[in-house]
């Protein structure tokens, strides 16, 4: 049995997609076809999760019309939520999809009252003491109590983290899993006053090394669009690093392709599955979340057959 999987996706949003075959800024444009659903990192993740038959549960902050629509919409699906009702409107995600290439346009996160802040604190205290997987997914809205969270003990949890900012004191603490893109590699590495000499052979072996021994991350992945997918980890003070490149496909919509990369980690993380054999299947969700038009139209047996065919290309980095 699986076992739950305390997802915070503190940043959630109301999800328009406008779907063009043709997008040129500053001209006018018929859209063909509009789409409207519920949202967000932590959202994405929860939905291909539970596709993959994982046990989510989902916290987030929702607020007015927006947020009702949302808490409706996944309450219908049957995901368990644990809403945080603030004042202001949950925010509005505008995405221009054309040819396969995507625009988004996000709006500002509402701004959390001191009042909104405790009734978050007091939930999760409610649910602490019986989770012990927790997914952070992206970043805190505006006038998060970020120590608050951060000061909690974690000693007997397991943390897998899809977000960059705000967490340096979390990642400090130790976490099982960092999941970041290459942008946000580069700004880890940054303000790690780590060098980035992207045109050495080594600099991933050295910019990894770095990162794994200064703090204690079980694993380390970078993604980085259509190149390799790399993940890194210590084995008793030894470096291993894999890459898999991804497969050719055609893509529909990459919206949330980096959650379903996260969720897919976390689904063979809980089954006990390999380094080799939890990057094999999370670029394999990855890659099957961008053949279809939204996250809960992915296709399990699609899934399957690409991560058979992956399995065996994982490479190690030396």
């Amino acid at each position: 049995m699986s076992r739950e999987i305390l997802v915070l996706g503190l940043n959630p949003a109301w999800q328009r997609v406008f779907f063009l075959d043709k997008f040129t800024p500053g001209e006018v444009h018929r859209i063909q076809k509009v789409k409207e659903y519920a949202s967000g990192k932590g959202i994405n993740c929860c939905r291909v999760l539970q596709l993959l038959g994982g046990t989510p549960r989902l916290m987030h902050f929702l607020g007015a019309g927006n947020g009702e629509k949302i808490f409706d919409e996944l309450s219908a699906c049957g995901i368990q939520q644990v809403p945080i009702w603030i004042r202001e409107n949950t925010r509005i995600c505008t995405t221009i999809a054309c040819n396969g290439d995507t625009t988004e346009l996000v709006e500002p996160s509402p701004t959390l009252a001191d009042s909104e802040n405790d009734d978050f604190a007091q939930t999760l205290n409610d649910y602490w003491d019986s989770t012990q997987y927790i997914a952070l997914c992206g970043t805190f809205p505006q006038g998060f109590n970020a120590k608050m969270f951060n000061d909690l003990d974690f000693s007997d949890k397991h943390i897998f983290v899809d977000a960059i900012d705000g967490i340096d004191d979390l990642l400090a603490k130790g976490v099982d899993l960092l999941k970041i893109n290459m942008l946000e590699y580069c700004k880890l590495l940054e303000r790690m006053g780590i060098p980035q000499v992207k045109s050495s052979p080594q600099f991933w072996k050295m910019t990894a090394t770095a990162v794994l021994e200064r703090l204690p991350i079980k694993n380390l992945v970078v993604t980085e669009e259509d190149a390799p997918v790399r993940a890194f980890r210590l084995m008793e003070k030894k470096f291993q690093g894999i890459q898999l490149q991804p497969p050719t496909i055609t893509v529909k919509n990459d919206i949330g392709a980096g959650d379903s990369f996260f969720a897919g980690w976390l689904y063979a993380f809980e089954q006990n599955l390999s380094f080799e054999s939890c990057l094999a299947k999370a670029t394999a969700v990855a890659s099957a979340r961008c053949e279809v038009e939204r996250p809960w139209n992915l296709s399990l047996d699609r899934v399957a057959e690409l991560e058979a065919d992956l399995s065996t290309k994982v490479e190690r980095l030396e």
